[in-house]
């Protein structure tokens, strides 16, 4: 399927015509069959409440067969609380009423990863690594994130009480803050890589991402040329759709072909072009980067400058979730949010992965999908769901025992406890910091078992219990020996990670999340391929089917 935008265009109107055309003469079936099924759900609940040997909920038993129902068809068809539909609603407004703290949960305490400039929590001196021990009466020690989120969040003007450990002082604190309007920053970090080359990081696609990201677009060319610019989508996993196409409105240009929607229902069928003048003259290269975990609004961008060919897209594959989702309020408590349609970038290819439908037998008929398609400078692409990227760069390897080390908090613990001991922060980690973490680990109560010693001491604890096998005795100490002087190389071997890891967290107690993401972009492969990419313009442009 070629990419051409005027016959491309053409071709979807007369497929959304005939769907118009052939849903007119279905409706009638669609109602009967509604009403068939309507009769016998309602039949076998009245039997199972009247007869049933025990009382039973009845509005229980009605959520968990609706939850049951949405759970059958694609993981974002799904019910919804009120209270669940909080994070949607904050999405589509870009705002909501809080104190202003972005928050993690560090050794299951609620820890402060950075106060959002100009917030109550940034007035009140709320920092980097404050540990937030109860909202009001309830202490969060132990509580899911989301439900400590819900706590502190409230209407605007209203207080709430905050109980803070800060580690290095010996009492806790009240902090009694007023809750304000705090509005939804996308972008986590901008900044020149290089001379020349611009860097945004946008986290997710939330009322406001196009004006924010046209902003640093603005600031970025205050502070010097822009020749280059960095999109990183990685791990961004989406949002709203307007924003997705205001963002890719930036850097196309008017009448480009932007997005196709397709469903059952004619509303969801939907083509959307571009009607704005690019903020970047096309002399500005474009890099867009994603990752495994950039899904939906992150694919439809990068899809549509893939497909333009308007920039390279840098990185690994995406997740590739390319199903539209209507929200339907069913009472006042109740909503669901339904998949109504399904995304297509320019060039015809469908953004969802196959095989999402979770019980395949519920889907009448689902139709087959092209598998060849073209950029518009007749770039061969690849399909079946997702973005491929055009510079493909392996995520970096991590071993077991960094991977360990992260899981138990071990560099974020150690960054506390440095910082609590010598005030400051050194500005490198040096051998006596990379000594002073070795010593923390052998106090810590740090446990690492690697893949080949857990399944030996499977083995051990299975030939024990094993009644057969009770005269049988096996010493495998000189074996958990061997394990143990391993730990040591382990360390050794792993010697830079640490480093860049502690470097990660001291940085991140000092200036929060830019200080954090500032510090890992030096060690960042993927930015590293990128600038390469971008600095090369025969490279660049031969990536981009400009140069044969």
């Amino acid at each position: 399927m070629k990419f051409n935008c005027r016959k491309s265009t053409r071709i979807w109107i007369a497929i959304l015509v005939s769907v118009t055309f052939l849903l007119a003469f279905s409706t009638t079936d669609i109602y009967k069959e509604i009403s068939d099924s309507y009769k016998l759900y309602n039949a076998v609940y009245r039997q199972i409440l009247l007869n049933y040997a025990d009382p039973i909920d009845a509005s229980a038993l009605t959520e968990s067969n609706i939850r049951n129902m949405t759970a059958n068809l694609d993981p974002y068809t799904v019910y919804m609380t009120e209270e669940e539909k909080e994070p949607l609603e904050i999405l589509s407004k870009g705002e909501y009423g809080g104190v202003g703290l972005r928050i993690s949960m560090r050794n299951d305490t609620l820890t402060v990863i950075s106060p959002i400039d100009g917030s109550p929590g940034k007035k009140a001196n709320i920092l980097p690594g404050d540990q937030i021990l109860k909202v009001d009466t309830v202490t969060t020690v132990g509580l899911d994130l989301n439900k400590s989120t819900r706590l502190i969040r409230g209407n605007v003007g209203t207080k709430v009480e905050l109980l803070i450990r800060r580690p290095g002082i010996s009492e806790d604190k009240v902090y009694i803050l007023e809750r304000a309007k705090i509005s939804v920053n996308d972008i986590s970090y901008t900044d020149y890589l290089k001379d020349g080359i611009g860097y945004i990081r946008l986290a997710e696609f939330s009322k406001g991402a196009t004006a924010e990201i046209r902003q640093a677009i603005d600031n970025l060319k205050k502070r010097g040329k822009l020749e280059s610019l960095v999109l990183d989508l990685r791990s961004n996993p989406g949002g709203l759709l307007e924003e997705a196409l205001g963002v890719a409105e930036l850097f196309t240009q008017p009448g480009d072909t932007l997005l196709l929607t397709r469903g059952r229902n004619e509303n969801a069928n939907r083509i959307y072009t571009s009607s704005r003048r690019p903020l970047l003259d096309e002399s500005v290269k474009i890099a867009v980067l994603i990752n495994g975990g950039s899904a939906s609004a992150s694919e439809i961008v990068a899809g549509i400058i893939q497909d333009l060919d308007r920039g390279v897209v840098v990185g690994s594959p995406s997740f590739g979730k390319g199903l539209v989702q209507t929200l339907f309020r069913v009472d006042k408590e109740h909503s669901v949010k339904i998949t109504t349609a399904k995304y297509y970038i320019p060039s015809g290819r469908l953004i969802q992965k196959p095989n999402f439908i979770k019980n395949p037998k519920l889907i009448v008929s689902e139709a087959p999908q092209d598998s060849i398609f073209f950029s518009r400078n007749n770039r061969l692409l690849k399909s079946k769901g997702g973005i491929t990227p055009d510079v493909v760069v392996e995520p970096e390897s991590q071993s077991e025992y960094i991977t360990d080390l992260w899981r138990q908090n071990q560099f974020y613990s150690f960054a506390v406890k440095y910082k609590t001991e010598h005030r400051e922060l050194p500005r490198a980690i040096d051998d006596t910091v990379l000594d002073n973490f070795k010593s923390f680990l052998d106090k810590s109560g740090f446990q690492f078992t690697d893949k080949t010693e857990k399944s030996i001491r499977e083995t051990e604890k299975l030939i024990s219990e094993d009644k057969r096998l009770k005269n049988v005795q096996v010493d495998l100490q000189p074996v958990y020996a061997i394990f143990d002087s391993l730990k040591e190389v382990e360390f050794e071997a792993n010697r830079l990670m640490i480093q860049r890891a502690i470097e990660s967290q001291f940085a991140m107690l000092e200036g929060g999340l830019t200080g954090q993401i500032k510090a890992d972009l030096k060690y960042d492969k993927v930015i590293a391929e990128t600038i390469k990419s971008l600095d090369n313009d025969a490279e660049y442009k031969t990536t981009l089917g400009y140069a044969r």
